[in-house]
């Protein structure tokens, strides 16, 4: 026997959320698994532009050495290329990179400049992560990097890779 349209209705009523209870979520790294060595896996992605990681200079799996004791000395010694592709184009206001320790903590931030970006045209674009977080003790293994656009709806994008890099005093 099926419950009454207003039973149903009551309870569609009570679980739907309210036009104004919406709020963004907060966008944290999302656990991937551990690559192999040398190894970038794609993870999480959000936003219409296509990223693609291309390559990066030491490549993934290195142990990068004099970074002290805080990471600090490593500052603009990893760079990354990345390729995006947007279907609408659109302006971007700054490309974001971040480079995550396995305590989740962004050891490494790189950003560019605003850009534009032309509709079904790959764009290549390079990443220096040049600010250290002196929250970051050394040694690190970074875990995770993401890319953000910090753009309008029809560019903003963010990707996320699981990544290995080891961070030494």
């Amino acid at each position: 026997m099926r419950p009454p349209a207003s039973a149903l209705v009551l309870l569609l009523v009570t679980l739907a959320p309210g036009c104004g209870d919406y709020s963004a979520p907060t966008v944290i790294p999302t656990p991937t698994p551990s690559p192999e060595p040398g190894a970038v896996v794609a993870g999480a992605h959000t936003g219409p532009t296509e990223i693609s990681f291309l390559s990066a200079e030491p490549s993934p799996g290195a142990t990068i050495d004099g970074c002290g004791r805080d990471a600090s000395g490593c500052r603009g010694r990893v760079r990354m290329l990345f390729r995006l592709l947007s279907a609408s184009g659109g302006p971007v206001l700054a490309a974001i990179g971040y480079l995550h320790a396995t305590n989740l903590l962004a050891c490494h931030r790189g950003a560019t400049g605003a850009f534009e970006l032309q509709p079904g045209m790959a764009r290549e674009l390079e990443v220096v992560f040049d600010q250290a977080d002196p929250a970051c003790g050394v040694p690190a293994t970074i875990a995770n990097m993401k890319l953000v656009l910090n753009a309008p709806v029809q560019t903003a994008s963010l990707q996320e890779w699981a990544v290995r890099y080891e961070l030494r005093p």
